[in-house]
């Protein structure tokens, strides 16, 4: 289980990074294989848990105090749970 948070926690960081303001992010993740770790970004997507699609702010959280974007560790946990 934790080596697909890890795995999860690194797509979502990097997705962070990649798109930069997230404010009016609306893109989400799909995992397809949690077992390999597959994950693909989709855009214009909301949180669907029956199909294993979550919007990426649903996935980090703001830091007040930096004002920056991070990996939401606990969110990951609870979703990981569902897959293992």
């Amino acid at each position: 289980m934790e080596t697909f948070v890890e795995a999860l926690a690194s797509h979502v960081a990097e997705t962070i990074r990649n798109i930069g303001d997230m404010e009016y992010c609306r893109d989400a993740v799909k995992i397809a294989d949690a077992r390999n770790h597959l994950f693909y970004s989709i855009q214009d997507a909301r949180t669907d848990e029956e199909h294993a699609v979550y919007a990426l702010r649903d996935l980090c959280r703001l830091d007040e105090e930096t004002m920056e974007w991070h990996v939401d560790r606990n969110r990951l946990q609870s979703i990981a749970r569902d897959f293992f």
